[in-house]
Parts: structure tokens; sequence; C-alpha cells
């Protein structure tokens, strides 16, 4: 094993009990406004989506993401800004939208936080089974 060799980021559902700590923690006082900005990436890419429960999830290298319903759903996914079109999971699809919220929740905020939670969820979307999808809706 080399020093420079990289393990895969880990990651893990937040426990019911810890829900209402996740976003204050990453977002701070930002933390309505990052809420609102996942859902509104999720209506904009998902036109099919109804809304739901979403279920959060840290990552070994510090960040986080949500995603709607169970793993095994599907939503229609479309960019009009890229041309994307295509299927994917809930779990790939709560990855694009948190990374479209994150994207711009940094540009308005310029705090390095959102660029950092970009980054370490981008990381994480690069060894998802669906990275070429979600690498090409973020597009």
């Amino acid at each position: 094993m080399t020093t420079d060799e990289q393990f895969p980021i880990i990651c893990s559902r937040v426990a019911p009990s810890r829900r209402a700590v996740i976003l204050p923690h990453y977002a701070g006082h930002h933390m309505l406004t990052l809420e609102r900005l996942i859902y509104q990436a999720m209506r904009e890419y998902a036109p099919d989506y109804q809304g739901g429960c979403w279920i959060m999830w840290e990552l070994s290298n510090g960040g986080f993401y949500m995603a709607p319903g169970g793993r095994d759903e599907t939503y229609s996914m479309q960019c009009v800004g890229n041309w994307f079109d295509d299927t994917m999971s809930a779990d790939a699809a709560g990855i694009v939208a948190c990374l479209v919220a994150f994207n711009r929740l940094a540009w308005h905020t310029r705090h390095q936080r959102f660029i950092d939670l970009y980054h370490q969820l981008r990381d994480f979307a690069l060894e998802h089974d669906e990275a070429t999808k979600i690498m090409a809706a973020i597009d």
C-alpha cells in the first residue's frame, strides 16, 4: 500500500434521532436556504417529483447529502441547460439536487463550507454506480 492510495468514501445513513441537527451542522444559519435550494433543484430537474421524506447521508470525507425516498425508486431527470435527459435512482437524483444546491449557495454566499460540501459530494458521486449520469446531469 502506498501513502497516496485512496480509500472509497463511506456513506452512512443519518439516524432519525440526528436528523434535526444535520442541516444546522453543515449549513449553519443558511440551513433553511440550503434545504429550499435542494427541494427546488429536485423539482427543476425531476418534473415528476411530488415531494416526500428524504433520507440524509453523511460521508466519511466530511460531506453529506439528502435523497428522496428509497434507493429503489427512480426519477426521470432533465436539465434544459445541457440537454441531459435520463432516468436515475432516487439516490443519484438526490446527489444531483444537492450538488446543484451546494453550487448555487456557494456562488451566492461565497462561503468555503459550501464549496467544500460540493467537492466532498462530487468526490463521492465519482464513486457512485451512476457516476456517469450524475456528472452528465450537472455538466
